[in-house]
């Protein structure tokens, strides 16, 4: 009868240790099925914030040197103080439709990071952007959004004197090595006097409202052809009393009626109309956009139309 419940109770320790899931440690080799499984599916669109780098996870689920030989033994260089010891945690692992996406947490002692991983197809490390953390020494913290169509948008906000807060956005496109390029990129923080950059400049003009309207030196709204003739691509930024009241905002927007224009941002209840006439537009905000601008002005008024310069044959 013992030697029967010895053997039961072999059989169980058994079995439970194959069913345990392997978080980066022990005596058996790691595969990449391994690593992959430490992280949870996702799916896009997919977010990452400052809030969910804050969440405390249990040692049990921290990678090891044996799992992170999958990525990269720099991840976090340039992050962390020299002898500051960091833990990793797997996060989620994403399929995408150039290369696959996994994001990984280093903890430390001053902040914590997230890392967006690339790799190909067949699992191989291909490159690294540090795309969230939960304060760096000036007070910026930066989150993440990659939208349904592989597109990645990169935030950082910081506090200004005041309750005021600037917000930059960059928006990547990823490309099959696991490089990234910047498609575009909206700040409503502070610009130097006399200067516009203007990230949608270069883009066709062809439809008959494309083109730039200004109203004064520093405020402009830019406006390019779209995908198709139904939408366009617009920049706007504007500066108002001598430089106190600014704004910046770009995005996709589309023709709702012969002379009008609409723009919905799809994460917030920001909302810009449009509407042409002759060589002017005027825009009104029909949402809340104050976190584009200064919170005693508007996207608001008239602009008129710039003639474009002949081109030197």
């Amino acid at each position: 009868m013992k030697r029967f419940l010895l053997l039961l109770l072999a059989i169980g320790v058994l079995a439970a240790c194959k069913s345990k899931k392997k978080s980066g440690s022990g005596d058996e080799p790691m595969t990449f099925e391994d690593f992959q499984a430490l992280f949870t599916p996702g799916t896009l669109p997919y977010r990452l914030t400052p809030d969910t780098l804050q969440l405390k996870q249990p040692d049990s689920l921290r990678l090891d040197t044996a799992a992170m030989r999958f990525l990269t033994d720099t991840l976090t260089k340039g992050d962390f103080g020299k002898n500051e010891p960091v833990k990793y945690f797997p996060l989620q692992r994403i399929p995408g439709s150039v290369v696959n996406y996994m994001t990984v947490k280093a903890a430390g002692r001053s902040q914590s990071v997230g890392y967006l991983c690339f790799l190909d197809k067949k699992g191989k490390y291909l490159n690294r952007i540090r795309v969230a953390n939960t304060g760096s020494a000036d007070g910026t913290v930066t989150s993440l959004v990659i939208d349904s169509k592989n597109v990645v948008k990169i935030s950082s906000e910081t506090k200004l004197s005041g309750s005021r807060s600037a917000l930059r956005e960059d928006f990547y496109m990823v490309n099959p090595d696991g490089s990234v390029t910047l498609i575009m990129t909206n700040s409503n923080g502070p610009t130097n006097a006399g200067q516009i950059f203007n990230p949608i400049d270069t883009l066709p003009r062809k439809h008959k409202f494309s083109g730039d309207y200004t109203a004064g030196d520093m405020s402009i709204v830019s406006i390019r052809d779209g995908e198709d003739t139904k939408s366009f691509q617009f920049f706007i930024t504007f500066s108002k009393d001598n430089g106190n009241c600014k704004g910046e905002l770009s995005g996709r927007g589309h023709y709702i009626g012969g002379n009008r224009g609409e723009y919905k941002d799809k994460e917030s209840s920001c909302g810009i109309a449009f509407q042409f006439t002759g060589n002017r537009v005027n825009i009104r905000e029909i949402g809340g956009c104050g976190a584009y601008r200064g919170i005693k002005c508007f996207f608001e008024g008239g602009f008129v139309k710039k003639a474009e310069k002949k081109k030197k044959k």
